[in-house]
């Protein structure tokens, strides 16, 4: 009888965290073309990484909007086996928030465990805080503009 209150709470804790990574689609870089338009470059580096296996999976979304749900405007999977490893991206100048996880297994997932908690690390821009679920674009959001931006994601 102690065991349905405990799942109960869990179930509630779980629901707002489902949306946190695991909605970051890998898809190839985009053609020359459509890169020519970015003004500004951003380099973001993934300091005190504990694990140099799999993949970083990276997204980059431009609005609130996209932030909740929508597409991200770029995404990107790169190699962890660096001892530091940086992902480089061309945009336009704006406003603009990161969603990232280290997919350590390598199966394109963000792994969670069976309260629907991540068991990967995962991050985001401005290292912005989780609390029941991810932060808000607000809190994540940063500024890019014209010429060189760098970001550093601290993954938990």
């Amino acid at each position: 009888m102690r065991l349905l209150p405990l799942l109960a709470c869990a179930a509630v804790l779980a629901v707002p965290v489902a949306g946190l990574c695991q909605d970051i689609p890998v898809v190839p870089a985009p053609p020359a073309a459509a890169s020519a338009q970015a003004d500004a470059s951003l380099v973001v580096t993934f300091p005190a990484l504990k694990a140099h296996t799999g993949v970083l999976q990276v997204a980059v979304y431009d609005s609130a909007q996209a932030w909740k749900g929508g597409k991200a405007v770029k995404s990107v999977s790169v190699p962890a086996t660096e001892a530091e490893p940086t992902v480089r991206i061309d945009l336009p100048a704006g406003a603009y928030a990161i969603r990232a996880f280290h997919d350590v297994d390598g199966d394109g997932r963000l792994a969670t465990n069976p309260f629907g908690l991540p068991v990967e690390p995962y991050g985001f821009s401005n290292d912005a805080k989780v609390n029941m679920g991810p932060p808000s674009f607000e809190a994540a959001a940063f500024t890019v503009t014209p010429g060189e931006n760098a970001q550093a994601l601290t993954l938990r």
